[in-house]
């Protein structure tokens, strides 16, 4: 009995203690013959650029001979991009199972510039499949808030997310709904530290402004612009 405490201590000790085994998981089902050719991973991002941390919808199909395979792990994994060229290594953000008829559907917010792709890693009968590799863009999410002051100015507020601190911001005007002809540039401002700007300029009485603001891309994420305000008239 000795003894065999003895060893039962130096097992545990050394990590050779064995742990019961986790239940596996059921293996996928699904796909038609022939069995030599390869199951197909689709991927499919709705919208292919989204503002401000906000997420797009990641969905597709994995199928064999375009029979589903249900019950099978997809993972969902993004890469950075910085400076328009990946960087970094593919890491997996989420899991999810296809249902029987092979499709599977998942919520992605990166909220910078990635590289997305899917894999299935080898189960049952099934081997490793790897989706096509797409882009998508995270552009700065700015707003603005105008406001008339007196002596014909207007004053401009927003935010930016992701944060973009000391960034400059250019004041755009535009023709009236319906007579788009481009923007133009009338003014500019610089973010804060913590990526609000706050602005007051000049403007001429009597005038109406559509004013949009716009901030140039980053090294991470896409460029961006506001909504536009239609019909601003500045007061004496």
């Amino acid at each position: 009995m000795r003894a065999r405490q003895i060893f039962s201590t130096v097992a545990i000790a050394s990590g050779l203690l064995v742990l019961p085994a986790l239940p596996s998981q059921a293996a996928p089902t699904g796909g038609c013959p022939p069995a030599s050719n390869r199951p197909v991973l689709a991927m499919t991002l709705n919208p292919t650029s989204v503002r401000g941390n906000a997420a797009t919808t990641v969905s597709g199909s994995f199928t064999q001979n375009s029979c589903g395979i249900g019950s099978a792990k997809i993972h969902l994994q993004t890469r950075p991009l910085v400076n328009g060229k990946p960087a970094g290594t593919w890491k997996t953000v989420t899991v999810t199972t296809t249902g029987a008829k092979g499709l599977w559907k998942a919520s992605l917010a990166p909220g910078h510039n990635v590289r997305v792709r899917a894999f299935f890693s080898k189960a049952g009968s099934f081997p490793t499949v790897f989706s096509s590799v797409q882009t998508l863009l995270d552009k700065i999410r700015i707003t603005m808030h105008p406001s008339t002051l007196s002596g014909c100015k207007i004053h401009l507020t927003g935010t930016t997310t992701p944060v973009q601190a000391n960034r400059k911001v250019l004041v755009q005007q535009r023709g009236a709904k319906g007579a788009f002809q481009g923007w133009f540039t009338i003014g500019s401002t610089k973010t804060h530290s913590d990526g609000t700007y706050s602005t007051t300029a000049a403007a001429t009485c009597g005038n109406t402004y559509n004013l949009s603001v716009h901030i140039a891309s980053s090294a991470t994420n896409a460029a961006g612009r506001s909504g536009t305000t239609f019909g601003i008239r500045p007061h004496a």
